[in-house]
């Protein structure tokens, strides 16, 4: 009977393994931009650089080569036996947003020797936007360890994930106008159903309150009238070349009225 939960057993430590498995750790504010990498989990890709005769194994935000935590692993071709380093372990994250690029660096990385004042070696990712793939190409920039103190493996690979407009959707105005749209619509469709069932109007009269929008329009014509009126308004009248001013016409002058007809 033993023998027969055997399976049984190893069937559940591979999926305990498998749901232990390491993820990305970062850091305060940083823990909020790790959702954006959540169409790139578990990507792994092979990166080499040909002139120094180096393969670079890399994960995105998951272990490579059975590993723990190794988030990149170094591979020198040159030597016999393939010698392995832990460039920076993906419990060590560190992440930063810009326009269009994520920065993930992976720290905790194996030491270097003789020189980078023998500092733990670090893995930094740009990942630059990329609209028309979730994974594009991929490169190493540049291994900076020439110098004393801070340096890092530098890589690069295009990724949808990091355009600023990759998931915002409608813009606010897009919004907005729709939303204007759709009250118009409703305002009409609402209103003309109320004047043709409840009032009983027929024809122009099932617009919703057609007074009010005719004396809109009006007020616009009159409005626009005023302001592109091309000659001056309030011209004095004149007649046979005499204007109102020579005419001396007195309003108030009532020496005829007794001529007309009671």
């Amino acid at each position: 009977m033993m023998y027969d939960k055997i399976p049984v057993i190893l069937l559940w430590t591979v999926f305990v393994f498998h749901s232990t498995e390491a993820q990305c750790i970062a850091q305060g504010n940083e823990q909020k931009y790790l959702s954006l990498l959540d169409p790139i989990v578990g990507q792994k890709f092979e990166v080499t650089d040909a002139p120094k005769n180096f393969s670079y194994s890399i994960g995105i935000c998951t272990p490579v080569e059975n590993t723990q935590d190794y988030g990149v692993i170094q591979t020198d071709l040159k030597s016999d036996d393939h010698t392995k380093k832990n460039v920076g372990r993906i419990t060590q994250t560190h992440i930063q947003r810009g326009t269009d690029w994520l920065l993930l660096t992976y720290a905790g990385g194996e030491e270097y020797g003789h020189h980078c004042n023998s500092e733990a070696r670090k893995a930094v990712i740009m990942i630059v936007c990329d609209p028309s793939n979730l994974v594009g190409s991929k490169r190493i920039i540049i291994e900076s360890s020439d110098k004393n103190d801070q340096c890092y493996y530098l890589f690069e690979f295009g990724s949808s994930v990091s355009c600023s407009n990759a998931s915002t959707g409608l813009s606010v105005g897009s919004i907005i106008c729709i939303i204007f749209f759709v009250v118009v619509l409703l305002y009409l469709l609402v209103g003309i159903l109320y004047q043709r069932c409840v009032a009983g109007a027929k024809g122009m009269e099932q617009i919703p309150n057609i007074a009010f929008w005719r004396e809109l329009g009006n007020l616009i014509a009159d409005g626009t009238d005023f302001v592109f009126r091309s000659t001056p308004r309030g011209q004095p009248k004149t007649y046979k070349g005499i204007g109102d001013d020579q005419l001396a016409m007195d309003d108030d002058d009532d020496r005829d009225d007794h001529l007309l007809p009671m």
